[in-house]
């Protein structure tokens, strides 16, 4: 069991665990007591209630725990009602809904690191990564050393061209959390893309090393090994990677574009043509479908180019795994 599985498993029994104790309290509230007991126990339920809320959205439990917080009261539970809520529409992608969310929490709380952080979030998922910047930046200002703002801020570095600048964040961060493998994905992502695929090979094998377990580790390895012309390396990765992860359509790019670089052009129209029809509405894997057929439509075989740039195929790989959400 990988890392990323055994989190998941780890959620899960956080979440059983924290029902048990919402329904043990519930049930002590139905029995006599004293007023200040109760009004301890109803404190008790609140925060229990807070804490199942956002297990249940690490779990992807979107809806079910944006209804918790919605029942959250708002005296008591103020700024967590409202990062919670925000959180869950922005998974859900209700991105006008969590701004006006957003825009009336931080007027409430004007230096809520955690909502200055939501509205990063928000514009990072918006595209507005310049506008993301800035409220990184100022949630460091409430809370310099926290550890998920200054993580987020890296990534909307790097997804800015800002590479080396990105690295002086995360390499800080390896330095203070070396067990988690997100700092080494993204040493690895910026390391390929300022021209060092051997350094990237090394830390997206440590994140790999933790137990982790990411379609990001598989494509930047994947990418890595075709910039150093490790076709065999690139192809065995291609392969792992659509066996690991069969639901993500970069997989499929992948293999397609490790078949084509060894000249096997039927094997890589088969796997796209394998991912189109479980994603018939990604534009990438028809790009590059179509890419593949017009190459081998071109009689001047020895002077084409490469199907993709290289850098341009690992941007548009992590962009579609997620890696930066």
């Amino acid at each position: 069991m990988d890392k990323r599985d055994s989190k998941l498993i780890s959620i899960c029994e956080d979440i059983d665990n924290l029902k048990k104790r919402v329904k043990n309290v519930r049930r002590k509230l139905k029995q006599k007591g004293s007023e200040s007991t109760r009004k301890d126990l109803i404190h008790v339920l609140s925060d229990l209630n807070n804490q199942l809320a956002w297990s249940l959205l690490d779990a992807g439990e979107f809806e079910k725990g944006l209804a918790i917080y919605q029942s959250m009261s708002w005296r008591t539970h103020g700024e967590d009602k409202y990062n919670g809520i925000c959180r869950a529409l922005i998974e859900m992608e209700y991105y006008d809904e969590a701004r006006r969310f957003l825009e009336r929490g931080l007027q409430r709380f004007p230096e809520s690191h955690c909502l200055l952080v939501g509205m990063g979030l928000l514009h990072r998922r918006l595209g507005h990564d310049f506008d993301a910047l800035r409220y990184f930046k100022q949630a460091l200002k409430c809370n310099p050393g926290n550890r998920h703002a200054l993580y987020d801020k890296a990534i909307t570095l790097s997804e800015l061209g800002y590479y080396e600048d990105s690295l002086s964040i995360v390499n800080k961060l390896i330095k203070k959390y070396p067990d988690d493998p997100e700092y080494f994905i993204e040493t690895g992502y910026c390391n390929l893309m300022i021209g060092y695929p051997e350094n990237a090979i090394e830390y997206y094998k440590k994140a790999s090393d933790t137990g982790f377990a990411s379609p990001s580790i598989y494509g930047g390895l994947f990418c890595a090994y075709l910039e150093m012309g490790l076709k065999k390396e690139a192809l065995e990765m291609a392969q792992k990677g659509i066996k690991k992860f069969p639901d993500v359509p970069a997989m499929y790019e992948n293999l397609g574009e490790a078949y084509f670089e060894y000249g096997w052009v039927d094997d890589a129209k088969k796997a796209l043509e394998e991912g189109l029809k479980k994603f018939p509405d990604d534009e990438r894997l028809k790009e590059v479908l179509k890419k593949i057929e017009d190459d081998t439509d071109d009689p001047d075989k020895n002077r084409k180019p490469p199907l993709i740039g290289i850098m341009l195929l690992l941007s548009l790989i992590l962009k579609k795994l997620g890696k930066k959400n």
